[in-house]
């Protein structure tokens, strides 16, 4: 059960008239005489783990502008770790005269915005080790020629290591310094001798494919003991190898950068080793869920593939002279002082079946999908998400048969691309407002 989110965004969900809740029934809910408002607690809520997802652009998407690399472990979502793999070629075609000798070769990276973990002055040092890879990537055609976040890296040499403390300031000048060995000192020595690979091919879409079929590509593997999540920004400015060499006191340098022409080879691995502590190790298929009443905790958290699915009852129009003005889910999630991952600001709505398949978003109205909005109140404990539901609510109430379109998966909005995350503390709330008309 694949996620393919940018097809998602297609209007997929169930819909009705647009419903302005600043204007309608409010006239109904001044008057308290024929207003009737039901709570119920969602008891059937609980936390699934979605079996895969796209981390790559695929032959013919947008370039990836940012991956992840690092591991994480803390008692709720349990072990995540996550490995870039992606390709460098050259810039252009060298030009280095055998009088000049080799000094050193690096590898630099820059690490993006986003970094969830202890980075605090007492954090632990983050360790990476820079590999090549063994083989290109392999397409597999049955899968559209994306790469998923389940597929291996296949890991070949180490090349360097390199630890750091996870500030700012450090990182910015933080870089992978490689051996000089046979495999550096020979590169260096074909760029010398003008060999092939460095030859730009116009009869290739990639110019330097030569080059990428030699040398395959690198990947970024975490230590055993971070714990730290990390952005990696892919921009070629950003990720590079560069070559330093000099003659007599002449020093110069030659750079290999992030492939930007194709970025078919580019993806990232993740990988999510559950917490036994809340259960969330029975979560073996997608078809799986722990209630919430297992362990009064359910989870919301993107790369770690966890959403929350929960089940709404049925609207109670039976009467001809009863209708819903006004539905809104509310959500009270854990709160921190200072949390080492951050509260996504919104929650993406889908709605599913029994087997917890994503089959579209949930809309209120044509253009307005239902979103969570998280309230921020003085006293933290307060802090709530709220969902207006009206419209869906509205157009559920006209099903005879409802029971899919009431089985809701809460999500962050960029589950591929954050590590933010929504844990929810109390059983989550439904207010329904009927208005209720005499003859």
């Amino acid at each position: 059960m694949r996620l393919i989110f940018f097809l998602l965004i297609a209007t997929l969900g169930l819909y009705s008239c647009n419903n302005d809740l600043t204007t309608i029934g409010q006239d109904l809910i001044n008057n308290g005489n024929h207003i009737e408002v039901q709570t119920t607690l969602l008891k059937e809520t609980g936390t699934i783990k979605i079996d895969s997802f796209i981390t790559s652009s695929g032959r013919y998407g947008s370039a990836i502008t940012e991956m992840f690399m690092g591991r994480y472990k803390d008692q709720y979502s349990g072990v995540t770790t996550a490995s870039p793999c992606f390709q460098i070629v050259p810039v252009s075609q060298p030009s280095i005269n055998f009088r000049y000798l080799l000094d050193s070769v690096t590898f630099h990276f820059k690490v993006g915005k986003n970094i969830w973990g202890d980075t605090t002055e007492t954090a632990t040092p983050q360790t990476l080790s820079l590999y090549r890879l063994a083989r290109l990537p392999e397409f597999r055609t049955d899968q559209n020629d994306y790469f998923y976040n389940r597929y291996s890296i296949p890991w070949g040499d180490k090349l360097a290591t390199v630890s750091f403390i996870p500030k700012r300031m450090i990182m910015n000048q933080v870089y992978f310094k490689l051996e000089k060995d046979t495999l550096t000192e020979g590169m260096f020595a074909m760029m010398q001798n003008d060999d092939p690979i460095f030859r730009p091919n116009s009869n290739s879409e990639i110019s330097y494919y030569k080059f990428i079929n030699y040398f395959k590509g690198l990947a970024i593997q975490s230590g055993k003991d971070n714990n730290c999540l990390l952005s990696l920004e892919m921009i070629p400015d950003s990720l590079y190898m560069r070559f330093h060499y000099h003659n007599a006191d002449q020093k110069y340098t030659y750079d290999l950068k992030l492939l930007s022409q194709r970025n078919e080879y580019q993806y990232f691995n993740v990988k999510n080793i559950p917490s036994e502590k809340y259960g969330f190790e029975a979560l073996t298929e997608q078809t799986k869920e722990v209630k919430f009443t297992e362990h009064d905790m359910a989870i919301v958290q993107g790369l770690s593939g966890y959403m929350v699915k929960m089940v709404l009852p049925e609207p109670d129009v039976q009467s001809t002279y009863k209708t819903v003005v006004k539905a809104e889910i509310e959500i009270k999630p854990r709160v921190w002082a200072s949390p080492e991952v951050a509260y996504p600001s919104t929650i993406s709505v889908y709605y599913t079946n029994k087997i917890n398949e994503i089959k579209g978003v949930a809309y209120n109205s044509t253009n307005n999908p239902i979103t969570g909005r998280y309230v921020k109140t003085e006293n933290n404990e307060e802090d709530r998400y709220i969902f207006d539901i009206t419209d869906y609510y509205q157009t559920i109430s006209r099903y005879s048969d409802s029971k899919d379109v009431r089985q809701l998966l809460l999500t962050i909005p960029n589950l591929t691309s954050s590590f933010n995350r929504m844990i929810i503390k109390d059983v989550p709330v439904l207010r329904v407002y009927y208005a209720s008309y005499k003859d």
